[in-house]
């Protein structure tokens, strides 16, 4: 009787032991995946922060570009103020001449 008593509390103990590593590798294997998921997040950050990375490298280029442009048309803005200013001077002069 006692060795029927022994074998049930092994068999018990082994359905436990048993139960206990099929948790265990569940979550094993729920860390792996997470762990997966985690170095494709990972990599799409990675990604974005060069994408990030090369626009705002074209965004400091394209403010120095504007910023050369915009002194180059003020430039040429002055001088064409003074030439038109300078040929109606030069007209209300001529007509003055004539008349």
């Amino acid at each position: 009787m006692e060795a029927k008593r022994e074998e049930e509390m092994t068999d018990e103990r082994l359905t436990r032991i048993e139960d206990k590593l099929d948790k265990l590798s569940h979550a094993v294997v729920t860390l792996a995946r997470m762990e997966e998921r985690m170095i494709t997040v990972f990599k799409r950050m990675d990604n974005i922060d060069d994408q990030q990375k090369a626009m705002w490298d074209r965004i400091v280029k394209l403010d120095q570009l504007t910023a050369s442009r915009g002194h180059k048309l003020q430039f040429f803005e002055r001088i064409w103020w003074i030439v038109f200013t300078a040929s109606i001077g030069a007209c209300f002069v001529y007509m003055r001449t004539i008349g």
